[in-house]
């Protein structure tokens, strides 16, 4: 179990810096890996993404989708180990999730202050 945290954070830590000097998102998109879940096996990958607007979300994906050859061979590169997991993008709705449920407790807080 240890070790498939450590290879998740190995992705997450090599992939981010890959995509951000590798890929032409939208302008004025921000894209954040919020997590990596690595098979048991270690042979994939599920790199789960926030993505800011959230109007360039399937725009994001596309060019990931796209380009996902490439970013998988990078990456097969910087890491010394093998079986390297096979990467596939997605987007975090637990992500979203959290923080619709953070913004409606700002706001009940603020109520119950005014």
């Amino acid at each position: 179990m240890r070790r498939i945290e450590q290879v998740n954070d190995l992705i997450r830590a090599e992939l981010g810096p890959i995509m951000d000097r590798e890929m032409e998102f939208p302008v004025d998109s921000l894209v954040t890996i919020t997590r990596v879940v690595t098979s048991a096996d270690l042979h994939y990958a599920d790199i789960f993404l926030s993505v800011m607007p959230v109007a360039s979300e399937g725009d994001v994906l596309a060019v990931l989708e796209k380009e996902v050859g490439k970013l998988q061979h990078l990456l097969n590169k910087k890491l010394r180990m093998r079986p390297v997991p096979r990467i596939k993008f997605m987007i975090d709705v637990e992500q979203k999730r959290a923080d619709r449920i953070e913004k409606l407790l700002s706001k009940e807080n603020l109520k119950e202050r005014g």
